[in-house]
């Protein structure tokens, strides 16, 4: 159940992917690559098997976002998500996402400028390996060399407003207009295979299946080809494809300590804060779902810009606490939360607080 959530919890895609109304881009609901996909055939097609299925996955959503977009450029989320309206399970309330294909053949240079919050652009190639995240007064270039496959890279921007309010929401288009991508070459990216999709479906159905009992999220996530560990890499991207590597964020879950917390009773958790780099916008959030994942109280999130410490520096967060408590979230019968970490300053020191979390700190109820 730990596994499955958190699994699930990371998965990037955004809307587009389940709404009706959107072009044949040859995906279909949950995922499922469709025949009518550029990048796939219903027969004759390459047999997707465990060592290429995440290019065949990745191939699939490069090939959907330049039917979408076409070649370098970015298709933003311009507004925060609707609790109304709320159509990708434990979406991420932190941040505004951006979208783009881009061709990086004849180089690639992003440039993000200074910004007081956290702002960030991954580049990933088709192997799903992060070649790099670009932060806010960083320049990188990205060379066809250093493509472990294909011509082109997935940029993915994520971005925190100021604020939801009109003016929080102009400076946040403001904040994603202002990266500047330069591109040596812009040829659309097709898809060098044609992958069976019967074979892809099977496959990825099983793995996204086996998924929460069998991987490691942490280890699917990587920064080169060196770093690969099947299956985790397989499951893991197949599951939440689009995560960063923990190196740059670590997600992780949070459940209730014991039955009263769990059944909605008061509740509390009381931890230091995690070791991240503040001082670069990091920062740590935590949301609030209902057991199937949606969110159904407010307020349901709280993050390390509004939290008030503890006199000892500590923080703690209340769960359906008596009026005035600090920190308060409103929780449902059966809830689950998720914790987020952008810019751990160590892979050890996230994965230590996360096992301190879950082992020593678990939202416990405070019924006498």
């Amino acid at each position: 159940m730990i596994a499955a959530i958190a699994v699930t919890a990371i998965l990037a895609f955004p809307a587009y992917a389940q709404e009706s109304n959107k072009p044949d881009t040859g995906v279909g609901e949950k995922g499922v690559a469709l025949p009518s996909s550029p990048a796939f055939v219903a027969t004759g097609g390459e047999k997707v098997t465990m060592d290429n299925i995440v290019r065949a996955e990745t191939a699939k959503y490069f090939a959907e976002e330049t039917i979408l977009t076409g070649p370098n450029k970015f298709r933003h989320e311009r507004k925060g998500i609707q609790l109304d309206h709320q159509t990708v399970i434990r979406s991420n309330f932190d941040l505004i996402y951006s979208y783009g294909v881009f061709d990086a053949s004849g180089g690639l240079t992003v440039t993000v400028p200074p910004y007081d919050l956290y702002q960030s652009v991954q580049i990933f190639d088709e192997n799903h390996v992060t070649l790099a995240v670009v932060y806010p007064g960083e320049t990188k270039t990205i060379n066809k060399d250093q493509l472990t496959y294909g011509d082109h890279c997935y940029l993915f921007m994520r971005t925190m407003p100021p604020s939801m309010d009109e003016k929080g929401l102009k400076k946040l288009h403001e904040r994603q207009d202002s990266v500047v991508v330069k591109a040596g070459s812009a040829k659309p990216y097709v898809s060098e295979v044609k992958y069976d999709v019967k074979s892809f479906n099977a496959l990825r159905n099983e793995l996204i299946a086996r998924a929460p009992k069998e991987t490691v999220i942490y280890k699917g996530f990587v920064e080169s080809l060196d770093a690969i560990q099947s299956p985790h890499y397989q499951m893991t991207n197949l599951a939440g494809w689009g995560g960063l590597p923990a190196t740059q964020t670590h997600y992780f879950v949070v459940l209730p300590g014991d039955v009263a917390s769990a059944n909605g009773q008061p509740a509390s958790m009381t931890f230091k804060a995690p070791d991240l780099q503040y001082d670069r916008s990091g920062y740590w959030s935590l949301t609030v779902y209902d057991a199937d994942g949606w969110v159904v109280t407010d307020p349901f999130k709280i993050s390390s810009h509004e939290a008030k410490p503890n006199p000892d520096g500590t923080y703690t967060i209340n769960f359906n606490g008596p009026k005035g408590s600090i920190n308060d979230l409103q929780a449902p019968k059966g809830w689950n939360a998720l914790f987020r970490c952008y810019l751990p300053k160590s892979l050890d020191s996230i994965l230590a607080f996360e096992k301190d979390i879950t082992t020593n700190s678990k939202p416990l109820s405070q019924a006498k």
